[in-house]
């Protein structure tokens, strides 16, 4: 069974916060995380990236692991050689690595087209609701002054009445 895109990002991608941890992805692909560790360290633009958290509400213990940042963690996918990978993953792999920026900024800007709808939507709602009191208003208005120019309402008082 071949595993999609969209299902390899949701284990591989663990996060606390705004870290992401780099041992899903290391144990998905068969990757050594100590190795990479190692890599994340000697990489200057890494390095800045990265810390160690616990995954405890992950991996249920608080051994502290290697996580980076956002970038960071695009950066590593994009320094990885895919030939260290399992041959039966490997193509799973480079298209992991020519779709994590995708995924990431392309996740953003959904959210931010989300965000822009919603907030037209509650402001559409707004102007509708005004609208409709107006229209309301405005049938009530005009009812009353076709009654009075027409007389299809007479003021009946009962009071004095004719006998």
């Amino acid at each position: 069974m071949k595993t999609s895109i969209s299902q390899i990002f949701e284990q591989t991608i663990q996060s606390d916060e705004n870290y992401i941890f780099i041992k899903p992805l290391c144990d998905f692909f068969g990757i050594n995380p100590e190795n990479q560790s190692d890599r994340i360290k000697n990489d200057p633009i890494l390095a800045k990236s990265s810390l160690k958290k616990s995954m405890k509400t992950m991996g249920g213990d608080n051994y502290p692991r290697v996580c980076l940042d956002k970038r960071g963690f695009i950066r590593w996918i994009q320094i990885i050689n895919p030939n260290i990978i399992a041959d039966n993953l490997r193509e799973s792999f480079l298209n992991y690595q020519e779709m994590i920026f995708e995924y990431f900024y392309g996740i953003a800007e959904e959210q931010m087209l989300i965000g822009q709808l919603s907030a037209k939507l509650q402001e559409l709602r707004s102007e509708y609701s005004l609208l409709g009191n107006e229209i309301r208003i405005t049938q009530r208005d005009l009812f009353d002054a076709l009654n009075r120019q027409y007389q299809y309402s007479l003021p009946f008082d009962r009071q004095n009445k004719i006998t």
